[in-house]
């Protein structure tokens, strides 16, 4: 069974006083393990999008919108994608290449976990992936209480094998 480690949305806007140590303990856990493969997404806002229709102009800069820098050694123009939607699977050729490696396990990890995370987990879920969410490396820019209820919400829905922690993968 091939593996592929999901970082989402790790971006300079995200990061605040609740998700401030998630990019170094992401980091921290690329560098213990030996991923072959490892792919990073970030969002971006655009003039096109229901975000921008509803008035919100954030997230259409670099400044906002890049790789925090603790992460931005592991990401590249390889295994780095832009998307636009909640789910990396809106991701154009993003399923192809992963099919085409044979990957069939997901381990998400990243932010927000109540907005991207959450909903990418339940289409990994819904396409057949094996998929795990690493909780100890997500986070929720909104605050803890928006975190644990999406924990919560993906225990209730999907089942208590769907959280792992690192502690879990170190085993």
């Amino acid at each position: 069974m091939k593996t592929a480690l999901l970082v989402i949305d790790v971006q300079k806007f995200f990061i605040n006083q609740s998700t401030k140590d998630i990019p170094r303990k992401i980091a921290s856990f690329i560098r213990r393990n030996n991923f072959v493969n490892v792919y990073f997404f970030k969002f971006v806002n655009s003039k096109e999008s229901n975000w921008y229709k509803a008035g919100w102009r954030r997230m259409m800069n670099k400044e906002e919108t890049d790789i925090v820098p603790e992460l931005q050694l592991f990401s590249n123009n390889e295994n780095t994608f832009t998307k636009s939607a909640f789910s990396v699977f809106r991701v154009k050729n993003f399923v192809e290449i992963i099919k085409k490696k044979n990957i069939t396990k997901l381990l998400i990890c990243g932010l927000d976990t109540h907005a991207c995370i959450y909903t990418t987990t339940l289409e990994a879920y819904e396409r057949g992936y094996m998929v795990n969410v690493i909780s100890d490396l997500c986070g929720a820019s909104h605050g803890k209480k928006y975190h644990s209820f999406a924990l919560k919400s993906l225990l209730k829905n999907l089942g208590n094998q769907i959280l792992i922690s690192t502690k879990d993968l170190s085993k």
